[in-house]
């Protein structure tokens, strides 16, 4: 008699509670592997977005309130010798919806001639980078959004502004943007935009932010510094952040993720070690006789202690995949391409999650079967028959 049909036998023994122990761990598992690659992914977009060395520059009192164009100059003239200042961008919201419907589009207007040198990741063409100089109605879609309303490169579109004079204007995409973290995202002329606010009666033009593209980290350090000593004491007082950190505002609008997810996975771990521990402490006490009856018939007390251990172990691993397979296929199956507040186009299942959800499931099944593995190897044969009949 091997252990692996003592194992089969006893999983079999009780298969609802089989099941249940199984799918206790398998929910929890599923939320935990979904949690770890949020925040895997999460920080692999931080580490792309500090590459880019970009700093942004809003009004201290509110990203709504809008600064003077001059600053852009101003903010250029820290940097005469243009050693640190590859460039600097000025953007405007603009919050274009597609007519008759209630959804707005994280669209901006920005600088026709920084845009392209301030955000090189997307991939510009010549092409492109000659349509974008030429068309004043060009824009760029971000793929999420293409998607979302059937665009591509080439088609002509209209969208209705969000603010005031709410302006419906016509644009021609020009490209369709892969770039993580720019695919939930529109960017069209703000020239073409400040135009139509001026021919609607608004003639007060400025920016709700400046992006600055640094030349290196210690440029970027260093101008972070400087920007708003440079404007304090004036009616408009800025506030500058690194790109991680002006993203970070919009992430804790919509509530702390990556930390909500890190306290989900531990307490995700807790329930599961209960679970199991609960799990195998009344098996265990099920199944008193039938042990002593394997150390009466001469099974060693190393022998039943990896049979109760290898048990726990098995449960917790099948559970454990229980979760991690579905959950997989589902991220896979359901990309996170209509959440427009995360900048993530998709959510892939990270092998750290899995791997560490393993391990866990490993650590579980080990901890919550070391107890009553231990009483069994313990177990006097005489006194447990005895207690049992």
């Amino acid at each position: 008699m091997t252990i692996t049909y003592v194992l089969m036998q006893n999983l079999r023994r009780n298969p609802m509670r089989t099941l249940l122990t199984c799918l206790s761990f398998a929910l929890p598992m599923g939320v935990f592997v979904a949690a770890i690659s949020l925040i895997v992914a999460m920080v692999k977009l931080n580490a792309l977005n500090a590459a880019q060395l970009r700093l942004a520059v809003q009004s201290r009192i509110a990203l709504v309130n809008a600064l003077p164009e001059r600053m852009r100059a101003e903010i250029e003239a820290l940097d005469p010798d243009k050693t640190r200042i590859r460039a600097v961008c000025g953007v405007r919201w603009f919050g274009g919806r597609v007519q008759n419907t209630p959804s707005v589009i994280q669209s901006l207007g920005a600088d026709v001639d920084t845009f392209p040198l301030v955000f090189d990741e997307i991939g510009w063409t010549d092409a492109e980078r000659e349509s974008w100089a030429k068309d004043r109605q060009a824009c760029v879609v971000g793929t999420n959004v293409a998607e979302q309303y059937g665009w591509k490169a080439g088609d002509r579109i209209t969208l209705e502004s969000s603010v005031p004079p709410n302006l419906a204007l016509e644009f021609h995409v020009i490209k369709i943007v892969t770039t993580e973290g720019r695919t939930n995202s529109l960017y069209l002329r703000r020239d073409y935009f400040e135009e139509s606010r001026r021919t609607a009666g608004f003639v007060t033009p400025g920016c709700n932010l400046f992006w600055l593209k640094c030349s290196d980290l210690a440029a970027l350090r260093a101008l972070q510094a400087e920007v708003d000593p440079r404007f304090a004491n004036t009616p408009n007082e800025t506030k500058t952040m690194d790109e991680n950190a002006f993203m970070a505002n919009f992430a804790q609008a919509a509530g702390d993720l990556p930390g909500l997810m890190r306290a989900i996975a531990m307490v995700v771990v807790f329930i599961v070690a209960l679970v199991a521990g609960n799990t195998m402490m009344m098996s265990f006490r099920e199944r008193t006789r039938e042990l002593a009856v394997f150390k009466a018939i001469g099974f060693q007390g190393g022998r039943v202690f990896r049979i109760v251990l290898a048990e726990s172990v098995i449960l917790a691993l099948v559970g454990a995949l229980l979760g991690i397979v579905p959950t997989a296929a589902a991220l896979l199956a359901f990309p996170l391409k209509r959440l427009g507040f995360l900048p993530l186009s998709s959510l892939e299942v990270s092998p750290i999650a899995i791997g560490v959800s393993i391990a866990i499931a490993l650590l579980v099944g080990v901890v919550a079967g070391l107890l009553p593995a231990m009483q069994a190897y313990r177990l006097n044969t005489v006194a447990a028959l005895r207690k049992i009949a």
